[in-house]
């Protein structure tokens, strides 16, 4: 039974889309949607607004929710949901799927992980550890209160989370997914990742706000930041159509799967960071094999001297590093995959 408020209207249009402060896909009418979200106010008075996107099918089934833009530097599953909408055929669907672009406009608009606060000179929040959210809190807080409780929650059976890694970073098509979570491990198989880690998730995400309403979701990480990876985007879509599949919302064959495409299952990680602050050279690529006490990278001063080696930690496959020429004491330098 649906006990969720019907979808409300402000009567307001952003460049002829009507904005919405609620979303209730269950009154909406078969066919194609696009709305304009209000979410938090601005120091000035005036609202971010996210874009939404949905395809309501002829017949009912399940609903299927995906999320990009939590972080604002990591732009993939932007293309990713745009070509997933492009493709659907409201006629041919049997239920509902709902693409959230730009969801922290705040940080699109900044080019950046973090919600940019204005308050006593500025501040900074990670939106991604704060759901699901607070009416009461600060901007971001806000922001990830409304998200979750008028324009997610109840709207989605299934949720696909899209991210990269960040800026001056590099991941391949890597997903998190808690396999504790009835039909996780399933959704996240679905896809052909390079890689795949069974990992319960850190409070305030959107995945595991999600898990912990007992709602399967997974975190996608498609490559790198600041740009389009046209081969990365491609298999996401293809995941995201074996999952239409799967779910009945699509009739159609599957594509290549994590079985079909020999995905790199793994049940723990771990990252080597800098020590100090230097020039840094990594001394291994994506998805290299290495082995316990390998020397993996290196740091120098800035008169070339080598003043730091670094040595795997474990043995496994190399998942993610850092891209800077530079790095200060703490930034990712290799992180490895455990088998």
């Amino acid at each position: 039974m649906n006990t969720r408020k019907a979808t409300e209207f402000n009567g307001d249009k952003i460049d002829g889309v009507p904005v919405i402060t609620k979303l209730n896909v269950h009154d909406l009418e078969e066919g194609m949607h696009r709305f304009m979200f209000k979410g938090a106010d601005m120091n000035i008075g005036q609202s971010w607004y996210v874009p939404v996107m949905v395809a309501k099918g002829a017949n009912p089934g399940k609903k299927l929710l995906l999320i990009t833009g939590v972080h604002g530097d990591e732009l993939n599953g932007t293309r990713v949901i745009q070509q997933i909408f492009a493709d659907l055929d409201p006629e041919k669907l049997s239920g509902t799927v709902v693409g959230v672009v730009q969801a922290s406009p705040n940080a699109l608009l900044h080019i950046s992980r973090h919600w940019h606060l204005s308050t006593d000179g500025g501040g900074y929040e990670n939106m991604n550890r704060l759901f699901p959210g607070d009416a009461k809190g600060n901007t971001a807080e806000i922001h990830a209160h409304k998200l979750w409780h008028n324009l997610w929650h109840g709207n989605a059976d299934y949720v696909i989370d899209m991210h990269s890694q960040s800026t001056d970073t590099e991941y391949p098509l890597f997903i998190y997914a808690d396999y504790q979570t009835k039909g996780a491990e399933h959704l996240a198989k679905l896809f052909p990742a390079d890689q795949l880690i069974n990992s319960s998730g850190e409070a305030g995400t959107v995945e595991n706000t999600f898990d912990e309403q007992r709602i399967p979701a997974i975190t996608i990480e498609i490559g790198g930041a600041r740009r389009f990876q046209p081969e990365y985007i491609e298999r996401t879509v293809e995941g995201v159509h074996n999952v239409l599949v799967d779910l009945k919302i699509l009739e159609g064959k599957m594509k290549r799967t994590a079985k079909e495409f020999g995905t790199f299952c793994g049940e723990d990680m771990e990252s080597v960071c800098a020590e100090v602050g230097g020039y840094a050279e990594i001394l291994v690529n994506i998805g290299d094999m290495v082995t316990k006490w390998q020397k993996i990278a290196l740091q120098r001063n800035p008169f070339g001297d080598e003043i730091i080696q670094y040595y795997a930690p474990m043995s496994g496959m190399v998942v993610s590093v850092g891209t800077s020429a530079t790095r200060e004491a703490g930034g990712l330098l290799v992180r490895i995959l455990l088998d």
